[in-house]
């Protein structure tokens, strides 16, 4: 290609996002896979040893493969003909590669880049200023809201143990049975506010940083191992070289269900993690051996509203899931156990080591 200039290759994939480069891709069930015409290749770097068809998480990073799947998945939308732009941004970071993507047949589409990485624009490309700023506003306010956050929560604490102590003293000086039973209720109560307060420190930090890809097992040991739930339950974990992609809030969401399962299992309770290929994706399995989920329950325990739980803990797991498009679904058998099934589009796990 005469007058091209070559990129700079420090990072080898970054030339295939060169603006005027054009992908050929093929989607499959399982990947997806581009091929670029040979002549193109060899003119941007002749040592390079891509083939002419190529697996997307064989030539880009992790992060960077699943945004590509998330801009073919969401063509997958368009008839064949359709036209439209696409951007491909890494979050927390000011690099964008605006392109434009075409269906052309039921499983093959084609991708033309038509900007660099470092922010120079090629003609007719989107102005992504606007963009940049508005996102960096939007951090921002996050992390202000979190520091309101905060200062709220210190002082809805102290409010509630100044409301306590006056609780104390009223049943003290006061000898009258019911005075004590609405005394009690009221600590029942402050009991509850209390909890409901702490659980703002717990999640306080959802989607404010990046979902990555992370090894599952270590992940879930790192749980087991902490000392709420040592010598309280027997866990087996069969997830060796699992990586999932998710928010960085993940490890609450294995607390949440962990803590579920010792909470109506009881002290002994067996758990066991597993995967399974099914023909959503990748199911990550959760089963012990309590007394399971009525089938009247079942979709009711992730509800906000559902009045019989025992905490938030399942509706808040399930919107740390959602963050990745990650559903949750309970399949086990009433009287034989719960059994959490975590489902993971084929964009979001990989494995390898």
């Amino acid at each position: 290609m005469e007058g091209t200039t070559s990129p700079d290759l420090s990072h080898p994939w970054e030339f295939l996002l060169t603006p005027g480069i054009c992908w050929f891709v093929r989607a499959y069930e399982d990947r997806l896979e581009f091929c670029l015409p040979s002549d193109e290749i060899t003119s941007f770097s002749p040592s390079l040893p891509i083939s002419e068809c190529m697996d997307i998480e064989t030539v880009f990073p992790p992060d960077i493969a699943f945004l590509l799947h998330e801009i073919f998945r969401d063509a997958f939308d368009m008839t064949p003909g359709d036209t439209k732009k696409i951007l491909l941004s890494i979050p927390g970071s000011d690099r964008i590669w605006p392109g434009v993507i075409s269906r052309l047949t039921s499983g093959r589409f084609s991708l033309i880049w038509t900007k660099n990485g470092n922010g120079v624009s090629e003609p007719d490309s989107c102005d992504l200023s606007e963009y940049i700023r508005n996102e960096r506003a939007v951090r921002k306010a996050n992390e202000k809201l979190n520091y309101f956050n905060a200062i709220v929560r210190h002082d809805i604490l102290n409010l509630m143990m100044g409301i306590t102590g006056y609780i104390d003293i009223i049943d003290e000086i006061v000898d009258d049975d019911e005075v004590h039973l609405l005394v009690r209720k009221s600590r029942d109560l402050s009991s509850r506010i209390r909890r409901i307060a702490e659980l703002t420190r717990t999640y306080q930090d959802l989607g404010i940083r990046p979902p990555a890809f992370i090894e599952a097992g270590p992940s879930v040991r790192r749980i087991l191992d902490r000392h709420e739930f040592t010598g309280k339950i027997r866990a087996d974990v069969q997830l060796n070289g699992l990586f999932i992609y998710v928010d960085r809030m993940f490890d609450v969401v294995i607390y949440e269900l962990v803590n579920n399962s010792l909470q109506y299992g009881g002290e002994g309770v067996r758990i066991r993690f597993s995967c399974d290929m099914i023909p959503e994706g990748l199911a990550l399995i959760i089963e012990d051996s309590g007394p399971g989920v009525h089938p009247d329950q079942k979709e009711r325990i992730f509800s906000r509203t559902y009045a019989d739980r025992k905490g938030y803990g399942l509706y808040l797991a399930s919107e740390i899931l959602d963050i990745t498009g990650i559903t949750i679904r309970e399949t086990g058998v009433y009287g034989e156990g719960a059994r959490f099934e975590l489902i993971f589009p084929p964009d979001t796990y990989r494995f390898g080591t």
